[in-house]
């Protein structure tokens, strides 16, 4: 989801530096929810979360680029009802596929899968709600349960005899229920109007396949290996994704505003290419961090297994981040094809290692190799296209 900008009837944005605070604990909020709800999701099938992913985050590049657009003629509350709407058609689509696929994939009972995807939906519904209406702050504040839900949980995994007692399970929903509420209100206002044309759908599907792919890496880099050595890989995923946003947006800002007040087409030429250096600057760490820490993997004691997985994860985690700027920053430069096929090409990839005798053996190896490498092709990408002076779209 890129950054989204001033929206009618919405409160100003805050500052960069509490902007980047508040959109790391907006994600905090489903993060917690899936650490709280940990025991029921490990009885599941895995195709059940990585389902929900790839259709949630699929929906969600769909519906903020489309609810931004409604909320700037409509205003927040026709932005957010767009992204509601949206994703009751995604909860539908989730309800019909587990009911229809066979019980190997999801489960012997319906009734699981479907409160995992619908939950999962919601807490992503509720982050592109909250980014469309900029009620970042209020939804972080009743996302609070979530967090302490989760830090219960994690105290009962360890034995903590009080937090066990806690029935969290049974709590889990109406703490979900609390942020998504305050989320759509600004939806069920009797101002906000669904002021929907067209062309405010256009290039759906190519955010969807840029979605399916994102999502697809994501879980991708989750089975390369055994949960305990992958499960490093998240933290630098979470500090990613807020400042991609960060770095989209003020990117696109740079280019947009240089168009308005260039005084001529040299001088606005000259500004891009400025911007173009600084953004390629601010990619290149995830690159050189991620194969450094590769490289320092294979060079741990060799009785070290566990250590080099983790280590392994780690990088491949920042690896992935960075692919993620990239597609996203290709999309809002409106090259959105370029974009998904970035994007799926390191899922498509590790289908092929038999085939390619250079890459590493193993899995996780192998699918750090793949993100290495479509990380230098995606940043020789963005230094080609985002030098292009043209608007974005």
């Amino acid at each position: 989801m890129t950054g989204l900008a001033a929206l009618p009837g919405a409160r100003p944005a805050p500052a960069l530096g509490v902007k980047l605070l508040l959109r790391c604990a907006l994600y905090l909020g489903p993060l917690g929810m899936a650490i709280a709800a940990a025991g029921f999701l490990g009885r599941l099938p895995w195709p059940v979360p990585a389902g929900t992913l790839v259709l949630g985050w699929s929906a969600a590049q769909i519906l903020a680029p489309a609810g931004a657009v409604v909320a700037r003629r409509g205003g927040p509350g026709a932005g957010v009802r767009l992204a509601g709407l949206g994703f009751l058609v995604a909860a539908a689509l989730w309800c019909a596929f587990v009911l229809l696929a066979p019980a190997s994939v999801t489960g012997p009972r319906p009734a699981p899968a479907i409160t995992a995807g619908v939950c999962g939906l919601a807490g992503l519904a509720t982050i592109t709600a909250a980014l469309i209406g900029r009620t970042e702050a209020a939804v972080v504040r009743w996302s609070v349960p979530c967090w302490l839900l989760a830090a219960i949980a994690v105290a009962a995994a360890t034995g903590d005899p009080w937090a066990a007692r806690v029935p969290v399970p049974a709590l889990l929903p109406l703490a979900l229920a609390a942020p998504a509420l305050r989320a759509f209100r600004p939806a069920f206002r009797r101002t906000a109007t669904l002021v929907l044309r067209g062309d405010d759908l256009r290039g759906a599907v190519g955010r969807a396949v840029l979605g399916a792919g994102q999502a697809a890496g994501v879980i991708l880099l989750w089975r390369a290996g055994p949960p305990a050595a992958t499960s490093p890989a998240a933290l630098p995923l979470l500090a990613a994704v807020p400042l991609l946003e960060a770095l989209t947006g003020w990117h696109r800002r740079q280019v947009e505003s240089s168009l308005d007040l260039a005084e001529s087409g040299a001088e606005h030429r000259e500004h891009v290419g400025g911007v173009t250096a600084v953004t390629v600057a601010a990619l290149l760490p995830s690159l050189a961090a991620g194969i450094a820490l590769a490289v320092a993997a294979y060079r741990l004691p060799g009785g070290a297994g566990g250590a080099r997985e983790g280590v392994l994860a780690v990088a491949g985690g920042i690896l992935l981040g960075g692919v993620l700027a990239i597609t996203l920053l290709l999309a809002t430069r409106g090259r959105t094809a370029t974009a998904a096929l970035l994007a799926v090409a390191p899922p498509l990839a590790a289908l092929a290692p038999p085939l390619v005798p250079a890459l590493p053996p193993g899995r996780l190896p192998t699918v750090v190799a793949i993100l290495a490498a479509t990380h230098l092709v995606g940043l020789l990408t963005v230094a080609h296209t985002a030098a292009d002076p043209r608007r974005t779209s």
